[in-house]
């Protein structure tokens, strides 16, 4: 296997070293800024229906912990001085990018949208879909790649990292939708560099792209989910817009049959802003209607304790006499 095929006589992995640089400085800054540099980069579906669209892109580079970001950059240093040799660098990082985006779209589209993603793991399973991409494309079959010793090692690394994902608190959607891309680019890139590509796996790395793209299109505006809604009533009370914000609240509401917990806390907030708003404005304020958007403060008052990051930010809560 050729594994330094690319960059042989230079630094090897320019963009695995920067990639790795570039998180663990993330990291140490994050560390300093007590979260805030992370809470600022991580990927909610509330957040990004507000108008932060780069959150897709930053989650790859934001972590939760001194633990996830040391796992994940070992991980990703063992297989980018894999990888990056053996399809080079821009191929590497379009690999890379597309994965990331792929993983943060996939979470942001099927998840409570008040549940951040974070980390770079969905990129780092599309490095490991690129090289069983690779080993599939020199060996013809899936049995070709379990043949191999590279191929098994492989299998059982992802068969271990698969439980993990399984576990509560872990992205399977985010590994997934990093590991698909991954493996589908990491099959057409092979074969284009060894000139056996075909007009079909020309069309299907482009159908990836697109999908990928859709994807994030898809989790950035989900027209007709019960959250993207209570984030538009929210901007419409913003706006001061009643009558607006009233009707798609009552939409929300109705359309809350998979009873997100993200998503019925995000309507009761909006409900108790409103009927504060309206009896003391001064005190419930355009601030205080943005609670769930900038509060991170674990005993603010007034509020519903959040637990863990599942539910990480402050909500109103309807008085008892109302």
């Amino acid at each position: 296997m050729p594994l330094y095929r690319y960059n042989p006589r230079h630094l090897r992995e320019p963009a695995t070293v920067v990639l790795l640089a570039l998180n663990l400085l993330i990291a140490l800054a994050d560390g300093f800024s007590g979260e805030l540099l992370g809470r600022a980069m991580w990927a909610r579906g509330f957040d990004v229906y507000y108008g932060d669209w780069w959150r897709p892109l930053t989650a790859g580079f934001a972590h939760s912990s001194v633990l996830h970001i040391a796992m994940n950059a070992y991980s990703l240093w063992i297989l980018g001085k894999i990888v990056e040799p053996l399809y080079g660098t821009r191929q590497f990082l379009a690999i890379y990018f597309v994965a990331l985006l792929g993983g943060s779209a996939l979470a942001l589209a099927f998840y409570d949208p008040n549940t951040p993603t974070l980390g770079a793991s969905g990129a780092i399973f599309g490095l490991f879909g690129a090289m069983l991409g690779y080993l599939y494309s020199r060996t013809g079959s899936w049995q070709g790649v379990m043949a191999t010793p590279w191929g098994r090692q492989l299998i059982i690394v992802l068969g271990i990292n698969v439980y993990i994902s399984l576990l509560p608190g872990i992205s399977l959607l985010g590994h997934l939708g990093g590991f698909v891309p991954g493996l589908i680019l990491g099959i057409c890139f092979e074969r284009a560099a060894r000139r056996e590509d075909s007009s079909m796996d020309r069309l299907t790395a482009w159908l990836t792209l697109v999908a990928v793209g859709g994807l994030l299109a898809y989790a950035a505006v989900p027209w007709h989910q019960p959250g993207y809604i209570a984030t538009r009533a929210l901007k419409a009370f913003e706006s001061g817009d009643r009558a607006l914000g009233l009707e798609l609240l009552n939409r929300a509401e109705a359309e809350n049959t998979a009873r997100h917990p993200g998503v019925g806390l995000m309507i009761r907030h909006l409900r108790a802003w409103e009927l504060g708003h309206r009896q003391a404005p001064g005190e419930y304020d355009l601030d205080t209607l943005r609670w769930p958007l900038t509060q991170i403060t674990l005993d603010w008052p007034g509020t519903i304790p959040a637990e863990g990051r599942e539910q990480p930010f402050h909500f109103l809560r309807l008085r008892d006499d109302s």
